[in-house]
């Protein structure tokens, strides 16, 4: 009969080569631009001290709004305000990197040695943060890239609550195990952008408006529905929890966070249903504002760009819808009092 001994000694190599596999198909870890999208926009702000006011959220959140717009309608300093944003950050993903500026900002503050040398610090990170969600990222939209993101922003001692926030999801065991199996397995992090990767280096990059046929669908026609939000209690459990989570701990690190909602493609559909969508997507935000003194809403969807052609996707802004944008954006700071005059 065989020691426990003699089958570890078989199991050794097993595990060895599954992960020099692992690391080989992904390059390291590096395989797949989401990935390298989390680096490249951490090396941006984590070692910046002179920004005092952060652009934060999704491409939606910053594709309009420039440093230099936001400069010029605060008065501040070149260089004061930063571009703290990650493309296709939700919710979560915000969240997670505001545990890792919050991390970050309380190792700058310790001292090397002596009685309480790292205490936490009395001087905010920044005056004010500029966080945007529009509504349909308010429903959960599962990608193989959302836990990624978690996994890579959120620091060990936040684990445990980046686990509550998942308890509010739908199925919260998927979310969970997820993050266990990134933890394990680089391959696994984000697996449609390593498809993706191979099938670029095996057959090229497919053509506009198509995706390798081996591994993915035809892409959808570009004059399909627009993602939206059913906005049903449940439906957006999970990114309210982060919200309100995200807001609290913002407060933390900025004397004032200012909460933007923002028009995407569904603002078009002009039905009762859609109509309900966007006035409980206003409502909600305005409620968890109410609740936090340092949070204000800005609203740019009321007024804002509203038409198909106002839109180059679903919910990215075309030089038209950004022109809509940043006009409604610089009379709402005017009349908050927050723009110079």
């Amino acid at each position: 009969m065989e020691s426990p001994l003699h089958r570890l000694a078989y199991m050794v190599p097993i595990l060895l080569a599954v992960w020099f596999f692992d690391a080989w198909i992904t390059d390291d870890g590096r395989a797949g631009w989401e990935r390298n999208t989390v680096r490249n926009s951490v090396a941006r702000f984590e070692n910046d001290t002179r920004g005092r006011v952060a652009i934060m959220g999704s491409s939606t959140s910053k594709d309009w709004l420039s440093e230099r717009t936001l400069e010029g309608l605060l008065g501040r300093k070149r260089g004061e305000v930063i571009d703290a944003h990650i493309n296709g950050c939700h919710q979560g993903c915000t969240w997670a990197e505001v545990q890792k500026i919050r991390q970050l900002h309380h190792q700058k503050r310790c001292r090397p040695s002596g009685k309480d040398r790292c205490s936490p610090p009395t001087e905010k990170r920044f005056d004010a943060v500029f966080f945007g969600t529009n509504l349909f990222q308010l429903c959960e939209f599962a990608h193989s890239k959302r836990v990624l993101q978690h996994a890579m922003l959120t620091p060990v001692a936040d684990v445990p609550a980046l686990f509550g926030r998942y308890l509010h999801a739908d199925q919260p065991l998927q979310w969970i195990g997820r993050y266990a199996g990134i933890r394990l397995s680089d391959a696994y992090g984000d697996t449609q952008a390593l498809r993706d990767y191979w099938g670029r280096r095996f057959l090229g990059s497919p053509r506009a408006g198509k995706a390798h046929a081996w591994y993915r669908a035809d892409a959808p026609p570009g004059d399909a529905a627009p993602l939206s939000c059913a906005y049903d209690a449940d439906a957006v459990a999970l990114k309210r929890a982060f919200t309100e989570g995200l807001l609290d701990d913002l407060g933390e690190l900025a004397d004032h966070v200012y909460l933007m909602l923002l028009p995407d493609r569904s603002r078009a559909l002009d039905d009762p249903e859609h109509r309900r969508r966007w006035a409980a997507h206003l409502a909600l935000h305005q409620a968890i504002a109410d609740a936090r003194p340092w949070v204000t809403v800005v609203d740019l969807v009321t007024d804002g760009a509203a038409r198909p052609e106002h839109f180059r996707d679903g919910f990215h802004l075309n030089e038209a819808g950004m022109t809509i944008q940043r006009t409604l954006f610089a009379a709402r700071l005017k009349a908050l009092g927050v723009a110079k005059p």
